[in-house]
């Protein structure tokens, strides 16, 4: 068990070394950097910013990125868009899907995904203010 911490430890401290080189390199180049800061649920590894573009940069200093660090960074970009409307700008984005009934299954990952289910006659009340 003492060397499972200790890899996740030397995974935390690669990546955390990663992180510095990339700061570095970015302000070099005139890029502002925050680093491990949080946005709205989740904390960001690095968020780079210059002129009128922001790169939300996940970070994985291993040999091979996988299909979940993709899956992660995606993470990381949906929620700082999240965060970005509507607590700098006050603008709710809400999901929301459209249908005349939803399967469990859908209904299950609608709630993961924090996405908004109605039917035509449900979003119609909710539209009127019912």
């Amino acid at each position: 068990m003492a060397q499972g911490r200790k890899a996740k430890r030397s995974a935390v401290e690669k990546g955390k070394e990663l992180e510095d080189l990339v700061e570095r390199v970015a302000e070099e180049h005139g890029w502002t950097v925050e680093k491990r800061r949080k946005y709205g649920d989740r904390i960001l590894d690095l968020v780079l910013t210059k002129g009128g573009t922001v790169f939300i940069v996940q970070s994985k200093n291993t040999d091979q990125a996988m299909p979940s660090d993709v899956s992660q960074a995606r993470k990381d970009f949906e929620e700082y868009v999240r965060w970005l409307l509507e607590e700098k700008f006050g603008i709710t984005v809400v999901p929301v899907l459209i249908s005349r009934s939803f399967s469990e299954g859908a209904r299950k990952r609608a709630r993961s995904y924090g996405v908004l289910l109605y039917t035509v006659d449900e979003l119609e009340d909710l539209l009127a203010g019912k």
